[in-house]
């Protein structure tokens, strides 16, 4: 592993948490977690479930620190499907020695698929029959993207794989999941939210989460709604009636309501631009409903086309 100073994992997570729009207390953390990540006092294990790799893409796309530094110098990936060289049999060696050592973070992306072992494979088995011991040992768990943390595409009405999120695989096998798991939803997920979840979680523990949800309050806490750049149209009834117009967004098929996650702080590859500020709906891709009923689709053409899905009690972001 290539050598890393202290003042580069000051300097990371520095940027980490002023991109989250987090305090220096916070960078302080991230800092040392992301020095103890790179000492091996935590190994992370990367595994998939049911899902496309958007989230891995996701993640090789983090912009501060970037991948490279990430992947040779900060953190310890003893496995990743799509990453490491190493498959089948020696894969599953390569698994089975780190659980059993112990002293590691798990990174699960992608639904599990309980109904329907045989659709998710690793090394020739069921990826289930290694999940169990997995998640029993790691002393953290973290899932990526909402087909981990709510079942998301793969669980969608009508699915033939009984496909759910981690935490429901967890609780149906008595695995804990109180102060052990984590869920980073978004499809996919945010680099950053992922890293400093990992991060935060080496240097200083688990985190404040939301009780339901699982979800880290320093990432998920706001709704899209409450931080809008378009919140004042909102407030005014100023709505738009076709893409490129001015106005809220709502009755062309803006779920931000819905959706608790801090893209409009952050927005994505490297700050460049989100969603809204380009003219497209949220779709609430953090909500544990997302793309669940095929009734409900990304987006509505109006409201005289399809009915509200929510109210102003449903909103939960939190404006203090």
């Amino acid at each position: 592993m290539i050598p890393c100073s202290r003042r580069e994992f000051l300097r990371a997570g520095t940027l980490l948490a002023a991109g989250l729009g987090l305090s220096q207390g916070v960078a302080s953390v991230f800092a040392q977690g992301l020095q103890r990540l790179f000492e091996r006092q935590k190994r992370v294990l990367w595994l998939q479930g049911l899902s496309c790799s958007g989230c891995s893409v996701s993640f090789l796309n983090c912009n501060e620190p970037g991948p490279l530094d990430i992947l040779t110098r900060m953190i310890s990936l003893v496995f990743h499907p799509n990453i490491s060289a190493t498959q089948g049999a020696q894969a599953i060696e390569t698994i089975q020695k780190l659980v059993s050592e112990g002293g590691y973070y798990l990174v699960f992306e992608g639904a599990v698929a309980p109904g329907m072992p045989e659709a998710c494979l690793l090394g020739g088995r069921p990826l289930n029959d290694l999940l169990v011991d997995v998640l029993q040992r790691a002393d953290a768990v973290v899932a990526a993207g909402s087909c981990a943390a709510f079942g998301g595409i793969p669980a969608g009405e009508g699915n033939a794989t009984g496909a759910v999120g981690l935490a429901e695989f967890m609780r149906s096998k008595n695995i804990p999941t109180e102060k052990r798991l984590l869920n980073c939803p978004g499809c996919p997920v945010h680099p950053d939210s992922l890293v400093g979840t990992l991060a935060y979680v080496a240097g200083k523990g688990y985190p404040s989460v939301n009780p339901e949800l699982l979800t880290p309050d320093m990432m998920y806490k706001h709704s899209v709604h409450d931080d809008c750049p378009r919140f004042h149209y909102w407030q005014k009834n100023a709505f738009a009636e076709q893409f490129g117009d001015e106005g809220c967004l709502f009755k062309l098929g803006c779920l931000g309501p819905l959706s608790h996650t801090n893209c409009p702080q952050r927005q994505w590859n490297g700050g460049v631009n989100w969603c809204i500020r380009a003219g497209a709906p949220c779709i609430a891709c953090t909500s544990p409903d997302f793309v669940k009923r095929r009734a409900f689709p990304f987006y509505r053409k109006g409201e005289a086309y399809h009915a509200v899905a929510y109210q102003e009690k449903d909103r939960k972001g939190d404006k203090s």
